[in-house]
């Protein structure tokens, strides 16, 4: 038997994942102690052992669990699934392997001509920037929070993106145009455009605190960003500051 910390500890994961877990019914100990805290067993470890490989498969929350509820369709599940990450790791050891190659070149074009070749280093920070923009963003949400993105996104088409991304860039113009016109973002309008932003960023997060939490953790961060990430989405400090004095001042 192990208490929670000590559980943790032994499987790699932290607390904060295991109470997520037993929220959602996909880890719940089955013994606790006189005082009430959880008592996890090998049985659990092993358990646990399957929700991270499926997680790593790609599968989200929800449809582990339905998984784990059914052994015959998560046989014929798993089978599907790991093909397909068999193709997602293929593609990215394929980047791996061009990163690896352009290094390669650069190298023996300098012990050839001892000039360095520098479109071959452009090739090196290209691929290297695909790998970086994959991953990235993951880093600033808790597991909970991944998990509604993750269902979100399933349920996101191109035509809803594409009205997504019209609308931030007319209230991105609106934003600009009030900063040029020296508006004090206090004043109605500046809260009204606040307002719109809260809104839009709401089409994203769902009211979900967790993923405002990291969302507004990656924006405070963009300067450690993927350096093609920051020339294509980053948002100007100044519109990002006037649209925090405008939310500051909502009644």
């Amino acid at each position: 038997m192990y208490l929670i910390r000590q559980f943790a500890t032994l499987a790699g994961v932290t607390v904060r994942t295991l109470h997520h877990y037993d929220r959602l019914g996909l880890l719940s100990p089955h013994q606790r102690t006189e005082s009430g805290y959880r008592l996890y067993t090998t049985e659990d470890l092993v358990r646990l052992e399957r929700i991270t490989v499926l997680r790593y498969l790609g599968l989200s929350l929800r449809q582990i669990a339905d998984m784990l509820s059914s052994t015959q369709s998560g046989k014929l599940d798993i089978a599907e699934l790991l093909q397909t990450q068999a193709v997602i790791l293929r593609e990215r050891r394929d980047g791996i392997t061009r990163v690896l190659r352009a290094v390669e070149a650069a190298e023996r074009s300098l012990d050839v001509a001892h000039t360095p070749d520098w479109q071959l280093f452009q090739t090196i920070i290209k691929e290297v920037s695909m790998q970086e923009n994959a991953e990235w963003p993951k880093k600033y949400y808790s597991e909970s929070a991944l998990e509604v993105i993750e269902q979100r996104t399933s349920e996101w088409t191109p035509e809803l993106q594409e009205d997504f991304t019209r609308k931030w860039n007319e209230l991105f113009a609106k934003v600009e145009a009030a900063i040029a016109s020296g508006e004090d973002p206090t004043s109605p309008n500046g809260r009204d455009l606040a307002r719109q932003w809260q809104k839009l960023v709401e089409r994203f997060t769902g009211g979900n605190s967790e993923v405002q939490r990291g969302l507004n953790a990656m924006y405070n961060d963009q300067s450690n960003w993927p350096e093609t990430t920051k020339q294509q989405h980053a948002v100007k400090p100044e519109i990002l500051n006037f649209i925090r004095r405008a939310s500051a001042s909502q009644p």
